[in-house]
């Protein structure tokens, strides 16, 4: 997922390099932005992506579907699939997610873009998924928000762009184990971070950074599932103003690890190649 975020933030900064609007890419929710960060800029227009991510243990795969309207509301969708393999217990997992992104400020020479965004998000897993989530007190859906100020400043020559997002969520592993828990069932405010450089007009090199919340799944025997915050290296490249291709290699750190007697350990230290491919209409 960490992969995610890279890609979005590439396709954002080639809009902006391309058309000079204030355009970005997906981000793994479904909103302009990182990969898996959301920006204060918004989508130029109809926007199509597909995102694969592989760490060896899971796959997790993402189609998204954004528009704006007036150029100042950004409505978007995606449908997030995550796989565990055939010897997690978690079994396959879906989650929807409906986002709006209202504009709050116009960049400018002086100050950055400052918008508000909503995402409700719905998951539906297994039946014995959901028992063990209901267990531990975490819902099946839930509401994030969040505000995000960016902007772009030329450095050495360069465009840099700096964003900075935060979010107040339950949300675990994104939504993928639902929301909040029995020890920890509130909203808690989390820092999202990315930088990227324009080395030219059709390539950006850049980091993302999402702190995560810890709500502690437990069942109190053999359960116990932290959560670790998200990171990515990314590389994009822009072959026309209306597509972007971008790899990203992502560290996701633990994500409900298991110890399965045929297979091992699976779900440690996650680590994986992020793919996307967005399109603008």
């Amino acid at each position: 997922m960490k992969l995610l975020k890279p890609i979005a933030l590439t396709i954002a900064m080639s809009s902006l390099c391309f058309t000079g609007a204030q355009a970005a890419v997906t981000q793994v929710e479904g909103q302009a932005g990182g990969g898996i960060v959301p920006w204060a800029l918004l989508s130029g227009g109809p926007t199509v992506s597909t995102t694969w991510v592989d760490t060896g243990d899971y796959t997790l795969s993402s189609v998204a579907l954004q528009t704006s309207i007036a150029k100042w509301v950004e409505l978007s969708y995606a449908r997030i699939t995550f796989d565990p393999g055939a010897y997690h217990p978690v079994g396959h997992i879906n989650v929807d997610v409906i986002g709006a992104k209202v504009r709050l400020l116009e960049m400018n020479d002086t100050m950055p873009a400052v918008s508000f965004g909503v995402q409700y998000k719905m998951q539906e897993g297994s039946t014995k998924l959901n028992g063990l989530l209901e267990s531990m007190g975490a819902d099946d859906n839930g509401v994030d928000f969040y505000l995000a100020a960016t902007k772009i400043i030329p450095v050495a020559g360069k465009k840099l762009l700096l964003n900075g997002t935060i979010r107040a969520t339950k949300a675990n592993q994104i939504g993928i184990l639902g929301f909040g828990s029995n020890s920890d069932d509130s909203y808690q405010a989390q820092f999202e971070g990315s930088i990227g450089v324009f080395l030219n007009k059709k390539t950006v090199l850049g980091v993302e950074y999402r702190m995560k919340p810890n709500n502690q799944l437990t069942n109190g025997s053999t359960v116990n599932w932290k959560e670790d915050d998200w990171a990515d290296l990314f590389f994009a490249y822009f072959p026309t103003p209306n597509m972007a291709v971008v790899a990203a290699a992502a560290l996701f750190g633990d994500i409900a690890p298991v110890n399965n007697t045929d297979s091992g350990y699976k779900g440690t230290d996650q680590r994986g190649i992020y793919l996307q491919v967005q399109a603008s209409f």
